[in-house]
């Protein structure tokens, strides 16, 4: 069966595109000047963030609603919150999953190696994380790991392409770390339509309230990482990071109510950023 554009629109998640977006413009950014670049990679950079809006969140987002329909039935958070694809549509889509993919195979070939390596992760972790035989987010704390390595490569993609190869690993690691704090939080609503559907995750493993305080500490730990690259300012996400996990741990019955304000936390911390860098950048 043939699915509407809003259907495949509403499949990308809208809310949760800034998620690789937004890391990969902080790349780009944290590169150097982004008036600095010749026109080709310019292009590049252009056609890079175009992938990373619809065609790359379908692509993410819209296999894991295929692999997960036996969970998502029983997800009060898919059903209310977000949507679930009817079976018969699963075949459409994939056909739409490579049709957006496809006109950005030539791109591949024209970046440097670093980037080609960074965005077949990407490709990797984001087919992987949900799709059999590996199908990580039932396999912890893989599920953790694939996630975090699906939203921090499009950053490193971004970094790559501008030619800039003297990437500072230890960012990256804070970054990571920060994932693995943000699908932790986004699974603990999710852990009794995964237990009924058979899906192991962290969340599962570690229960809800040591889930809570392994995001905690995520953040925690992330912040300071972060406090060496760019100081203050990462004392305050950490501070709204964890004053959110807090909130949850003292006042659960609100998690999902806590859980909606997620995205927008997180695209406002992500914009603080990018920013701030840029104006470092060009100063």
């Amino acid at each position: 069966m043939k699915m509407t554009l809003k259907e495949i629109f509403l499949v990308s998640r809208p809310r949760f595109w800034m998620y690789v977006l937004g890391t990969f413009l902080v790349g780009v950014i944290a590169s150097g000047n982004l008036f600095l670049y010749d026109a080709t990679t310019t292009l590049l950079l252009i056609a890079f963030g175009l992938f990373f809006t619809l065609p790359a969140n379908v692509f993410i987002y819209g296999i894991n609603d295929i692999y997960d329909y036996q969970t998502d039935i029983h997800n009060d958070k898919k059903i209310k919150y977000e949507s679930v694809l009817k079976q018969d549509k699963h075949r459409s889509l994939w056909l739409i999953i490579v049709l957006l993919l496809l006109p950005f195979l030539p791109l591949f070939f024209m970046v440097n190696l670093p980037a080609k390596l960074a965005l077949l992760l990407f490709l990797f972790t984001g087919l992987f994380y949900s799709a059999r035989p590996i199908r990580a987010k039932s396999k912890p704390p893989l599920d953790v790991l694939f996630s975090a390595v699906i939203y921090v490569t499009p950053a490193l993609v971004g970094f790559f392409i501008t030619g800039n190869t003297n990437i500072e690993w230890l960012a990256v690691l804070g970054g990571l770390i920060w994932a693995f704090g943000m699908q932790t939080y986004s699974a603990i609503p999710d852990i009794e339509a995964d237990k009924k559907a058979g899906v192991n995750t962290l969340a599962i493993m570690l229960g809800e309230q040591k889930s809570f305080w392994f995001c905690l500490l995520a953040y925690v730990i992330s912040a300071s990482i972060g406090f060496y690259y760019v100081g203050f300012i990462a004392i305050v996400f950490g501070s709204v990071y964890s004053a959110m996990v807090l909130l949850s741990i003292y006042n659960s019955s609100k998690l999902f109510k806590y859980y909606t304000y997620f995205p927008l936390i997180n695209v406002i911390t992500g914009a603080v950023l990018f920013f701030y860098l840029f104006f470092k950048a060009i100063g």
